[in-house]
């Protein structure tokens, strides 16, 4: 814990040294939430039996994950690899799973303040309360260490910071799509709604949604976090194998 709070604070001085972060990290989230509230609109929800205020909640965590955690991290792990921290770091005595999670640390905490925060903003304005808070935390939980491991994954594939954009154009467009988080698997097809259901982030999708409608039994919630951590697991592995600690020559 001594190793994470010291990589936190590093991290989140030298997060403020660059205003512009705040942008990225905050608002653009923040309007693509904006943005999908009229895309849903014209959904009818309540012809597929949907509440929007759930629907939300669950949209704006994915949003957020992917935003504020994915591709953050991806780029923060690439860069402290170009600028030879990740080396020094290991000759050290941290961990090369704690180096991970302590440079991480930071964006963590910014998206699940920011999940929180606006979860509780959502559950007021539509005039919901959570039914099943276990779920929506298990949700979260296994969201942010499915995303900080799918960084380090993505990361492990990027030989500079500039390939980091490109690298994570696929999660950013795709992953949103096939997870539920743009389009609500019920208004699909009930073949590929059930297909959609083993994608990456749909786990904690329904996780987080179950969290204020209560529509998970607890097999179905285990079946869910089951398939996050598998998930997980590959990604993971990915990094444990691909994972690169120093620029490449």
């Amino acid at each position: 814990m001594r190793h994470m709070k010291a990589l936190f604070r590093i991290e989140w001085k030298l997060f403020n040294r660059i205003k512009a972060n705040y942008i990225f990290v905050l608002f653009v989230p923040l309007m693509l939430l904006v943005s999908m509230r009229f895309v849903q609109d014209q959904m009818e929800l309540d012809k597929h039996g949907l509440n929007p205020g759930p629907l939300m909640v669950s949209t704006a965590a994915g949003i957020l994950m992917i935003f504020s955690l994915y591709s953050s991290v991806t780029g923060l792990y690439v860069a402290r690899r170009e600028e030879l921290v990740l080396k020094r770091l290991r000759t050290g005595e941290v961990s090369d799973p704690v180096i991970l999670a302590g440079g991480a640390s930071m964006y963590i905490t910014i998206a699940v303040v920011q999940i929180v925060a606006i979860a509780a903003v959502l559950s007021v304005m539509f005039g919901v309360a959570p039914r099943q808070p276990l779920a929506a935390a298990v949700g979260l939980f296994t969201g942010v260490v499915l995303m900080t491991a799918m960084a380090a994954a993505t990361a492990a594939m990027c030989r500079t910071v500039e390939s980091v954009l490109v690298a994570t154009l696929p999660a950013i467009f795709i992953l949103p799509m096939i997870s539920g988080i743009y389009i609500p698997r019920e208004v699909l097809p009930e073949a590929l709604g059930d297909a959609l259901l083993l994608a990456p982030l749909s786990p904690t999708v329904d996780l987080i949604r179950s969290g204020w409608t209560g529509e998970l039994t607890a097999g179905g919630a285990l079946i869910r976090s089951a398939l996050a951590i598998a998930w997980t697991a590959l990604f993971a592995w990915i990094a444990a194998r691909r994972f690169r600690w120093e620029p490449r020559t």
